[in-house]
């Protein structure tokens, strides 16, 4: 039997982890933790301590990035 996973339309979960944003953004993930935190992002956490995950909503960093998006004129 297939697993079904909730996925977006794009066939993306809906969520993002502090690794791939990294990534994404070609920063530290320290950066991505600083600013996830500055930004007040909706955390995800599952699990607990050292080995818990944590995920970002992939709609809300999406919306992050547009806001930070500069027009040259």
């Amino acid at each position: 039997m297939a697993k079904t996973q909730d996925k977006t339309t794009s066939g993306k979960s809906p969520y993002i982890s502090p690794a791939e944003l990294a990534v994404r953004w070609d920063c530290a993930r320290s950066s991505v933790d600083r600013i996830a935190r500055r930004e007040r992002f909706t955390r995800i956490c599952l699990g607990e301590g050292r080995n818990g995950m944590v995920r970002y909503d992939r709609e809300e960093v999406y919306a992050y990035e547009a806001s930070c998006r500069i027009v040259m004129q």
